[in-house]
């Protein structure tokens, strides 16, 4: 896989189209000319109960500093890119010790995720530090109080990190349990982050809509066990959940030597 030049721009995108997981699909969306992918029935109902089971004896723990408010099980490094690398690290076993345990006692979606991407053709690892390993990756979370206007793109985010070195950055979430109705659509833009933007940031991670005036976007629906992958440094937000909204997810980054890290 390699990353788009900087001299493509992004296209009009084709509306109300989704795409599976190919390589050629997955080549389109790091070079952001496609908006989404979904993997349909990436697990079945009774794996995602299963893992959602698992998650309700245990304690979720909200962001700080975000609002609305966002709940997850897991540690991220957007949380302890004020506090410090080495304490974040201090947490990753601990964390992934958790993550594994319900995994046994439900199904590993990370190995899952991954496979699907090496059937693609390409090269993927947990992103790691030379003095301090393997990062952690895997969130079980809630968001059903919607989320601000966004992006998500560690190069911004995460300096002196190996994940900041990534030329592009995705996510997949796998969604585990879901309200029956039809709130809680994420909706991306066709707007990529600029250095620019950073005059509309409004606090901790929000931004003004200023920045996807007049630009293209489209809404997905989430559904039980499907996945759904977009490019993070396109702007976007969650809309309000009627209900419950519980998915895993983590971070997808593209490096310069063709590798994908996955991490949280």
């Amino acid at each position: 896989m390699t990353a788009a030049s900087n001299q493509i721009k992004s296209t009009l995108w084709e509306k109300n189209q989704e795409y599976p997981l190919t390589a050629e699909s997955l080549r389109k969306l790091i070079e952001h000319r496609i908006p989404l992918i979904r993997i349909k029935d990436f697990a079945t109902p009774e794996e995602c109960e299963k893992l959602y089971a698992q998650s309700q004896s245990l304690v979720f723990n909200a962001y700080e500093d975000v609002t609305p408010k966002i709940e997850k099980v897991g540690i991220t490094v957007f949380e302890y890119n004020s506090v410090s690398k080495a304490n974040y690290f201090q947490e990753v076993e601990r964390a992934s010790k958790l993550r594994d345990s319900i995994f046994a006692a439900s199904f590993n979606p990370l190995e899952r995720i991954m496979e699907k991407f090496r059937e693609c053709g390409a090269k993927v690892r947990i992103a790691s530090e030379p003095e301090y390993g393997s990062y952690y990756a895997g969130l079980i979370r809630k968001i059903e109080n919607g989320t601000q206007l966004h992006i998500d793109f560690a190069p911004l985010e995460q300096s002196g990190w190996e994940v900041c070195t990534i030329t592009t950055q995705l996510s997949w979430t796998l969604y585990l349990k879901l309200s029956d109705n039809d709130s809680g659509k994420t909706c991306i833009y066709d707007r990529r982050w600029t250095p620019e933007d950073e005059q509309y940031k409004l606090d901790s991670y929000g931004y003004s809509d200023t920045v996807i005036a007049d630009k293209d976007a489209i809404a997905f629906q989430p559904y039980v066990g499907d996945v759904l992958l977009f490019n993070t440094s396109n702007f976007h937000y969650v809309e309000p959940m009627n209900g419950q909204r519980v998915a895993f997810t983590s971070m997808i980054g593209l490096l310069p030597n063709g590798e994908i890290i996955f991490w949280s």
